[in-house]
């Protein structure tokens, strides 16, 4: 079975969740007005839990946004069509990370520039999944391939 965690520990999340909190604390303060100061700590808290799980096993791939779901979504290997690695473009192809949408697919990142896209059967779009391991997905593909059924 292969799982896999991502967190959002970019550096610049981080900068701009600082600088935003330093900015409302300053506000707050000199209006005497907390309620800012609140918010910007729930959303810190959010961002230091939350995180993107992906899981491959026998009966297939899922995925869930902890703590947004509870239980993964599942595609079974007879419901995919087609998969593969490749390398993705946050900004040009989905306007950065997180879960994105496009004409062409979905896409549940992260970070980095790597994902495993999966094209379900009876759907137009794709699924991309965002990894910070494409050398061992790629491995863990050509294991799986003759589950797919066309």
């Amino acid at each position: 079975m292969y799982q896999e965690k991502q967190y959002f520990r970019q550096l610049w999340v981080w900068a701009i969740l600082a600088f935003a909190m330093t900015v409302t604390l300053i506000q707050s303060i000199s209006a005497n007005q907390y309620t800012g100061v609140y918010i910007m700590v729930g959303v810190i808290i959010l961002f230091a839990v939350l995180r993107l799980e992906i899981r491959i096993n026998e009966e297939g791939i899922a995925y869930r946004w902890v703590p947004f779901m509870i239980t993964y979504r599942q595609m079974h290997w007879n419901e995919i069509e087609s998969m593969r690695v490749r390398k993705y473009a946050p900004l040009s192809e989905f306007g950065g990370w997180g879960i994105r949408w496009s004409l062409q697919g979905t896409a549940h990142t992260v970070s980095g520039y790597d994902g495993l896209e999966i094209w379900v059967k009876n759907k137009k779009r794709f699924i991309l999944l965002g990894t910070q391991h494409p050398e061992e997905l790629t491995e863990l593909i050509k294991v799986n391939q003759s589950k797919i059924t066309v």
